[in-house]
């Protein structure tokens, strides 16, 4: 699990690591703030896209084929956006960078799910997840904290997923997460359509779009703050509550998945809302907001990991990482345009979208009750 776990940091990182860095960003490449920021939407959009292709792929090839492979491609793709010399060539080496990624998280989780024992399962999920979460303020710390260019940045961060990729393929059992054969080397329609019927699945990945573009949108309203607080003070008061995601195992063993993603969904609305009494207010909302997603990020893998079976779990996984990730990209581009109408609109909009999906999911489970999730 270690390596995993670090290999988690490692790639979901690359997703928050130029927030901080838009400014350096920009002077690299002699161009502005507003096409630097793409160079996170570059990357997290094709990270997103990624998932609906390596999940399918681990199901034919085996998870442990598709995640060493992929993480020698990150190292490839790492590299290229520390050599690109224009703006153009950097945002499409990220978003090279964000496809190839994308090859670890879907399975990961699916190694998880299928090679560790039914009872270590809630805590190996758990473990991931933390890692998915801690990435975004620890590469914001380490981005905000460098000296070197992004650039260089880039071309350091390289060799540590071959390291990564050594390590995993020294840990990882030989025969971890391998086709079992010709009834495993490819998802039925039948198998999909099953997925798109279940209920539970569909409110989850619906509910998983709202999760990162609330807390995405809250890290972005930080930086545009910085004026009146300290971001990295605010940041580090949200580091704390993401370790609820070790928790989310039990919780879930004692009550189900689905009532701790539901409880995260509206953990994380509350925190939203007390944004708008103003700044004073928001070193405790990044504590709830924070609670809220360390919550609700396990409790809806495990929701989605309970309703599959092995043979669509690879897809259901990806389709709820893709979604997940849709959300976070999505969060900038919607931030900027609705931040120039008042608070309301910036913190209301994703603590709405919030309720919605709690009342989502809480419907689909009433109508659903047979599923042991």
């Amino acid at each position: 699990m270690g390596f995993l776990v670090l290999t988690a940091l490692l790639v979901v990182g690359q997703l928050y690591v130029v927030i901080p860095l838009t400014g350096a960003i920009a002077e690299t490449f002699a161009s502005t703030p507003r096409l630097a920021a793409w160079s996170g939407s570059a990357f997290g959009f094709a990270y997103a896209l990624g998932f609906l292709i390596f999940g399918p792929l681990s199901d034919r090839y085996g998870r442990r084929v598709v995640l060493l492979t992929g993480l020698i491609g990150t190292a490839v793709a790492t590299a290229l956006v520390g050599l690109a010399d224009t703006m153009t060539t950097f945002l499409q080496a990220r978003a090279v960078q964000g496809l190839v990624a994308a090859s670890f998280p879907p399975v990961a989780l699916s190694l998880v799910a299928e090679v560790l024992p039914p009872q270590r399962r809630p805590l190996g999920v758990s473990l991931i997840s933390f890692a998915f979460l801690a990435a975004a303020p620890l590469a914001q710390f380490g981005g905000a904290a460098v000296t070197a260019s992004p650039s260089m940045l880039m071309l350091a961060l390289a060799p540590l997923y071959l390291v990564m990729m050594a390590g995993l393929a020294i840990s990882l059992p030989g025969q971890a997460g391998a086709s079992s054969g010709p009834a495993a080397e490819k998802t039925e329609p039948e198998d999909s359509s099953r997925l798109l019927n279940n209920m539970v699945i569909v409110s989850a990945w619906v509910a998983a779009i709202t999760v990162l573009f609330g807390f995405v949108t809250f890290q972005i309203a930080i930086v545009m703050g910085a004026d009146s607080l300290d971001p990295q003070m605010v940041r580090l008061a949200g580091l704390p509550p993401l370790v609820l995601s070790l928790f989310a195992a039990p919780i879930s063993a004692r009550f189900g998945a689905s009532v701790t993603a539901r409880l995260g969904l509206i953990v994380e609305a509350v925190g939203l809302v007390l944004c708008l009494v103003g700044p004073a207010m928001m070193v405790p909302a990044a504590v709830l907001i924070s609670a809220g997603v360390a919550l609700a990020v396990p409790g809806l893998i495990a929701t989605i990991a309970g309703a599959s079976s092995n043979r669509n779990r690879g897809l259901a996984l990806s389709v709820y990482t893709f979604t997940l990730f849709v959300g976070a990209s999505l969060a900038p581009p919607v931030a900027s345009a609705v931040a120039p109408l008042g608070s309301a609109l910036l913190f209301g909009l994703p603590a709405i979208l919030l309720a919605v999906a709690f009342i989502a999911v809480t419907l689909s489970r009433r109508a659903a009750p047979s599923y042991a999730y």
